[in-house]
């Protein structure tokens, strides 16, 4: 390395001895050694260059005494407590005001399985119960006769309103049943028509059809349905049919109150009113025509009839299916001087809850044949 190439660099240059005093250069090893004290502070470095240059490395570089960092001291304020006259309170009396206290760990354990239904007690659901929003219209179980049926609602404390033949070869037959508490609880303006409940004995299908009180109750009790009865009811049908399964015929639970087969069709509450007098003149005037089969004395005065259907009419359950076709004998309601019926399109949705549109398109006559067929009882 030239001594130009030295003055080019951006360090502080020492170019020659003669700035400094003598005893501040120590020669040692052929090197000149510049003592730190006299390194100007604003240098990195200091290159010494020999008067006499005999050799381009004969060069000397002294770098800058490393600055020492202080240590900082941390000094720890002295807490001192005083109490409310001024005076030190000591470490002891201090036990006094603080008290520890004892941690006491619950011994319970989390268990193996949870509901993942924060907050929500998991139950068995039961046979007829609401299951995910839906009921099933109807309880169904192994093939029995009708007098075993009846020997069994009998035993329950249930009574045998009547067993009536849907057809003349006895195909299916309806049999309609009640309780003092059923009877109590559809004693209500415009209830009655929940007073019963109907079991279809099915022998083309070999099939027990029986009425789901919870989805029967709801319909024909609207805002006035009663859970505990027909929880009741339903238990009491659970007991007495063991091995009772529900129907694939299942409806949201909600709806029921606002059922109706499609847009435009009538709901529960659109009744028809087939004729008025007082209670006593209906019911004997319908007797005449010998066409009840049923008659049920309700605690609020009102009278729950059934009634046939002429033949020709009472027909449309072939098309429709005998496994429900404990919807007859036709229930009347003699009400506060008048009789109603529910209206033949929502009676027929209501008890063939899948009942499709097809299927319905066949009977379309059959709703306008039995308001005239049961106007004609009450002429």
């Amino acid at each position: 390395m030239t001594q130009i190439n030295i003055l080019k660099t951006t360090l502080l240059i020492i170019l020659s001895l003669s700035s400094l005093h003598a005893e501040e250069v120590v020669k040692e090893n052929n090197a000149t050694i510049v003592p730190a004290q006299t390194v100007p502070q604003e240098a990195i470095a200091v290159i010494v260059v020999k008067e006499k240059i005999q050799d381009a490395n004969d060069i000397t570089i002294t770098m800058p005494p490393i600055p020492v960092v202080p240590v900082a001291t941390t000094k720890v304020p002295k807490l001192i407590i005083l109490d409310a006259r001024g005076n030190l309170v000591e470490k002891d009396s201090m036990d006094s005001y603080y008290k520890k206290e004892e941690v006491i760990f619950s011994k319970n354990v989390a268990p193996a399985k949870f509901n993942r239904s924060y907050g929500q007690k998991t139950e068995k659901v039961l046979v007829g119960d609401i299951s995910n929003g839906r009921v099933a219209a109807y309880l169904h179980t192994d093939f029995m006769s009708v007098k075993e049926v009846e020997e069994k609602l009998k035993t329950a404390g249930f009574d045998i309103l009547d067993s009536f033949k849907v057809d003349k070869k006895g195909t299916a037959t309806s049999i309609v049943f009640t309780n003092a508490a059923m009877q109590k609880g559809a004693s209500q303006a415009q209830r009655g028509f929940a007073a019963s409940m109907r079991i279809t004995v099915d022998k083309k299908n070999k099939l027990l059809s029986i009425s789901n009180p919870i989805y029967l109750m709801k319909a024909f009790m609207q805002e006035e349905y009663d859970k505990e009865l027909a929880q009741a009811t339903l238990k009491t049908l659970r007991d007495t049919f063991s091995t009772l399964k529900n129907s694939k015929e299942l409806v949201k639970f909600n709806v029921l109150a606002r059922f109706q087969f499609m847009e435009n069709m009538p709901y529960y509450q659109d009744m028809k009113v087939v004729s008025e007098a007082t209670n006593e003149e209906l019911l004997k005037k319908v007797k005449k025509s010998k066409q009840v089969v049923f008659e049920q004395h309700l605690d609020n005065g009102s009278i729950l009839l059934g009634v046939k259907l002429k033949k020709r009419t009472s027909k449309f359950v072939k098309k429709t299916g005998y496994q429900n076709a404990g919807l007859l004998p036709y229930p009347v309601l003699i009400e506060k001087g008048k009789a109603y019926i529910l209206a033949p399109q929502y009676y027929i949705a209501i008890m063939y809850p899948d009942l499709k549109m097809g299927q319905f398109m066949k009977i379309s006559t059959v709703p306008g044949a039995i308001a005239k067929d049961i106007d004609r009882i009450f002429r």
